[in-house]
């Protein structure tokens, strides 16, 4: 992939995903304070959306695991996570006393890794993203405000949340506004149209219908399913020229 390409590609992600859907904004009721945060789960679909083939890697392995490390009652590990060609690192952290906590770890990270190619960005910049908070809802705690209680001793201080942005345990259902997660073979979205239409600008001088036509037996980009629009994306990543500067 060119870097003009790539840098296009990297500027949509932010443009269409640093601002959650309300619909898969989660709240858990911390302190008296609602915080919200995106699970682990719509991070890993958002991915698949943009790039069906992201995948992420810990830093360092141990005996057949990720590298882990304990300190202070905290449990960290760090990875790369790669999507649309890009490497970035990122850094997940949990309280290490907690059942199964190597699974919310990987969470974690994800989340903190996406957050660096500005997915979900909003629920963690300091910036008023008036979009980003949906009807009725309370400003979300930033990743910046909540850090600072991410240490166990937070619990003994009484203006410091716990980070939820990095917490899988289930939200309190009477704070959590009802969540309608897209079904499987809904239409295409307006995101997976936008990166279509950046690599189709690449392997096809924006010309894809014929691919369509081709891959689906459909004339028309706006029929097609999530599903359908997510294997677009893969076999037009695939159609990509190779340039001299790829790296990855």
């Amino acid at each position: 992939m060119s870097k003009e390409t790539e840098t296009m590609l990297l500027k949509a992600v932010l443009e269409q995903y640093a601002t959650p859907d309300p619909k898969i904004v989660g709240y858990i009721q911390r302190s008296g304070i609602n915080l919200a945060y995106v699970s682990h789960a719509e991070i890993t679909r958002i991915l698949i959306e943009i790039d069906p083939m992201w995948n992420w890697q810990p830093a360092a392995w141990i005996d057949g695991k990720p590298a882990i490390q304990e300190s202070n009652g905290m449990a960290t590990m760090w990875g790369s996570l790669t999507l649309l060609g890009k490497t970035l690192i990122g850094v997940g952290s949990v309280r290490a006393d907690k059942p199964d906590y190597e699974k919310e770890l990987v969470g974690d990270f994800l989340r903190n890794a996406a957050m660096r190619f500005g997915i979900c960005l909003a629920l963690w910049s300091k910036q008023d993203w008036e979009t980003a908070k949906p009807a009725n809802q309370p400003k979300p705690i930033t990743e910046v405000e909540a850090s600072k209680s991410a240490h166990p001793s937070a619990s003994r201080q009484k203006t410091s949340p716990q980070n939820a942005i990095g917490d899988e345990t289930k939200p309190n259902p009477a704070s959590t506004p009802p969540v309608s997660p897209p079904k499987i073979g809904s239409v295409i979205s307006d995101k997976q149209k936008g990166l279509i239409s950046a690599l189709g600008k690449e392997v096809a001088d924006g010309n894809i219908a014929p691919i369509i036509v081709e891959l689906f037996n459909k004339s028309n980009l706006n029929t097609l399913t999530t599903r359908e629009a997510s294997d677009l994306i893969k076999h037009l990543m695939n159609l990509r020229k190779p340039s001299n500067d790829d790296g990855f």
